[in-house]
């Protein structure tokens, strides 16, 4: 089995992957700031019915209101262990309240040193669960930490 710092590696690895596949651009990376912690991934979220080409030309142009010039900014929190068998816990139930806490001042932070003040943000869970066969299971919830203050 995989050793701890190499385990949260290839999920973190795994999870950019699936989020590239669902459309997300990945900004950041494992951003750190001081003692108070990391941010595993920081993504842009797919526009919604960006596929159909006249709205990516009006996208492209600032013709929609209120979405052009507007990033829909996620920070990803990726929880990875291995499955070894069933039951056990689930790897997001370890997001403590006090580690909320650390992610939203961490999100803060990131928003802040990047200038993103208009962009509207949410922290998610992607939680991976690895396989002795080398297959994994994700399991990615949206919005999952809310602002606390």
């Amino acid at each position: 089995m995989c050793e701890r710092k190499d385990l949260g590696d290839l999920g973190e690895k795994i999870a950019r992957e699936y989020l590239k596949r669902k459309g997300y651009k990945i900004l950041d990376k494992n951003f750190r700031y001081s003692k108070l912690g990391e941010l595993d991934i920081i993504a842009e979220k797919p526009a919604r019915h960006a596929s159909q080409p006249r709205l990516q030309r009006e996208l492209a142009s600032g013709q929609v209101a209120g979405v052009a010039g507007r990033n829909d900014i996620v920070f990803i929190e990726v929880k990875t262990r291995n499955k070894t068998g069933p039951g056990g816990f689930w790897p997001e139930d370890n997001i403590t309240y006090a580690k909320q806490k650390k992610l939203i001042k961490l999100s803060q932070i990131y928003l802040s040193k990047h200038r993103l003040f208009d962009s509207s943000w949410q922290i998610d869970i992607l939680a991976v669960e690895v396989y002795r066969n080398g297959s994994y299971d994700i399991r990615h919830t949206e919005n999952a930490v809310g602002d606390m203050y």
